[in-house]
């Protein structure tokens, strides 16, 4: 059937852009039933002939707005016999999968569990790709969410006509098509007209609890009635922009990564996920600005599998302790993920020396149970800790082994009654030996250098009053041992023995 409408003139043209056409290709077409994907599956349909593809429609029904999604099924359903393909249709909940992942924000839980559905119907087909029905304005939305969360130039990218799988992550195939960004969402409402189809009209998108409803119904008519009435046909051009020059900068830093990355990732037996990869601090340091976080982002990605979770923050606060004068460094970074900076590397990856912590999990808050009686020995259980807690005369302190890392001895007057083993928390401040003021603990434990790995783990003694102990490191400055203390004083001796 010859190419007639506009619509499908510009979608043939993606077919061949993108080396679909005229070679048998398989698609997947993801139809939700609204007038962008019903127009997209009408116009596939329509040249698929003329352009030698073959289709199969995908429908994931989001089980949360009840019977109308269940409509939205049975329409796509019959849309697909009525053309004579074929089609599958499944049912999720978005709510359950959301709590599972343990993901914060419901859309992007949906379009996990959506992209994840699609792919698993296009790898038992042997589908190539699977064909969306994103518009330019949906293209134009996604960059302007971008601005607003404070985006680098791959958010300014936004969608581009065909692209790696997105969710799951490290899938060769299929790819995800995009053939509508040149497309209004008013020109695919009219083609539907024009072929006197009908659409559904999904009451999701007018709730305005979700941040891209708020920006089509509310941001974009505001710019474009205030500011700029072409604002979308801008958004679509920096995001042209932006790809050009994203892929021009890519391919720069493909062109001098191997005299930054010093050593190729090391399989921890789960494939790319979980990999350490280390980087030439002072090749690092010689990229121009616009590379260095281009080429951090690519050892989280080579990491982590895909940059979910890590902000132009991190970007940005790793870049300056590359370029920076501090000799050694460390960030915490999304996913259980360290970043650790030398005078002569930098290096991203999972807790790679977690087994050799002294400090074994601690797991939760840990009452310990004390006494004033001289002599008195008590032994508490404080997870993988034993914990035991000595009341001994001030006379004999001078006869005793000097304290290690995890023996203290303490002013039991200072600590008051209660006393407890636990991890840190947000806020924390300590005062250390020998400091006449308190300070922020991640402070202390910078100054320390104690490894980042190891932070969450170390247990601190706390009374009343605070951090009496920072075990393995130092006690506080007014939990120390008073000297001049009377001879018939008592003193706390605190020791740490691992349970396992």
């Amino acid at each position: 059937m010859p190419v007639v409408s506009d619509v499908d003139r510009r979608v043939a043209a993606s077919l061949r852009r993108t080396g679909l056409a005229h070679n048998n290709s398989t698609l997947v077409v993801g139809v939700s039933g609204g007038a962008d994907s019903s127009a997209l599956l009408y116009s596939l349909n329509h040249i698929r002939q003329s352009c030698g593809i073959i289709l199969h429609v995908a429908h994931l029904n989001h089980d949360f707005r009840g019977e109308e999604a269940d409509e939205d099924a049975r329409f796509v359903e019959a849309m697909a016999q009525t053309l004579g393909l074929p089609v599958t249709v499944e049912k999720r909940d978005p709510i359950a999968y959301q709590k599972e992942q343990g993901i914060s924000s419901f859309e992007q839980g949906a379009r996990e569990m959506r992209y994840e559905f699609m792919a698993t119907v296009a790898q038992r087909i042997g589908a190539t790709a699977v064909a969306v029905g994103h518009t330019s304005d949906d293209l134009a939305e996604t960059v302007l969410l971008h601005i607003l969360r404070g985006a680098a130039l791959p958010g300014m990218r936004g969608m581009t006509e065909i692209a790696p799988w997105p969710w799951p992550t490290g899938l060769a195939s299929p790819l995800l098509f995009r053939p509508l960004l040149e497309v209004t969402k008013a020109e695919t409402v009219e083609y539907c007209r024009e072929l006197d189809r009908e659409y559904r009209q999904d009451s999701g998108n007018y709730l305005f609890r979700f941040t891209r409803n708020r920006v089509r119904r509310e941001l974009m008519p505001l710019l474009a009635a205030e500011y700029n009435p072409r604002v979308q046909d801008a958004l679509v051009r920096l995001a042209q922009t932006s790809s050009l020059e994203l892929d021009y900068l890519e391919k720069e830093l493909e062109r001098l990564w191997p005299a930054i990355h010093v050593s190729p990732p090391q399989d921890n037996g789960k494939g790319v996920q979980g990999a350490r990869v280390t980087l030439s601090r002072e090749a690092l340091r010689d990229l121009h600005p616009a590379l260095r976080p281009m080429a951090l982002r690519r050892a989280y990605i080579a990491v982590n599998g895909d940059p979910r979770r890590l902000r132009e923050s991190h970007l940005r606060a790793m870049s300056d302790l590359v370029s920076g004068q501090k000799p050694r460094a460390s960030l915490d970074l999304p996913r259980n993920t360290i970043f650790q900076m030398t005078p002569t590397e930098t290096s991203l990856g999972p807790d790679a020396i977690q087994g050799q912590t002294p400090f074994p999990d601690l797991n939760s808050f840990h009452e310990l149970t004390t006494s004033e009686a001289p002599g008195s020995r008590q032994v508490c259980n404080a997870g993988n800790w034993n914990v035991t807690l000595e009341v001994i005369p001030s006379g004999t302190l001078a006869n005793l082994a000097p304290p290690d890392a995890f023996t203290a001895y303490l002013e039991p007057k200072a600590l008051g009654s209660s006393l407890a083993v636990r991890t840190r928390h947000d806020g924390d401040r300590f005062q250390p030996l020998g400091m006449a003021r308190g300070k922020k603990l991640k402070d202390f434990f910078i100054d320390a250098k104690v490894p980042v790995q190891w932070r969450n783990n170390i247990p601190l003694v706390v009374s009343e009053r605070g951090i009496a102990w920072v075990v393995g490191y130092r006690i506080a400055e007014w939990a120390k041992v008073p000297d001049g203390l009377a001879p018939e004083g008592n003193i706390l001796r605190v020791s740490f023995d691992r349970a396992d």
